[in-house]
């Protein structure tokens, strides 16, 4: 379907390019192309949303140690105990695998 949709796409394209001014022949062409692959896509959209995103739910508490872990939120910590000690943190933070344990075995933040 994804092939079929780029296809007509590239047919789209040429047809515009080969077109004259107002007197457009490939305009037929074109509309064909167009309409076709806003059907398309919008069946691969309900089939995917009834055969795969439909009945999907999170697992909260991975979720929960995932962002806990997450050495990104060294970020947000930056400006507020600073660049060097949010750094150290991080480092820490990678070598023993949790966050919140870097940081409590040093109490840099409450």
């Amino acid at each position: 379907m994804a092939y079929e949709v780029i296809g007509n796409d590239v047919t789209v394209t040429m047809a515009a390019e080969a077109g004259q001014l107002e007197l457009n022949a490939m305009e037929p062409i074109i509309a064909y192309n167009l309409f076709r692959s806003i059907d398309m896509l919008g069946r691969a959209c309900h089939t995917l949303a009834e055969r795969c995103i439909k009945g999907i739910t999170a697992n909260r508490d991975h979720c929960r140690k995932m962002v806990e872990n997450s050495i990104g939120l060294v970020t947000a910590l930056s400006p507020i105990i600073g660049y060097e000690k949010a750094s150290q943190i991080a480092e820490e933070a990678t070598e023993n695998g949790s966050l919140r344990m870097s940081n409590r075995s040093r109490k840099r933040i409450p």
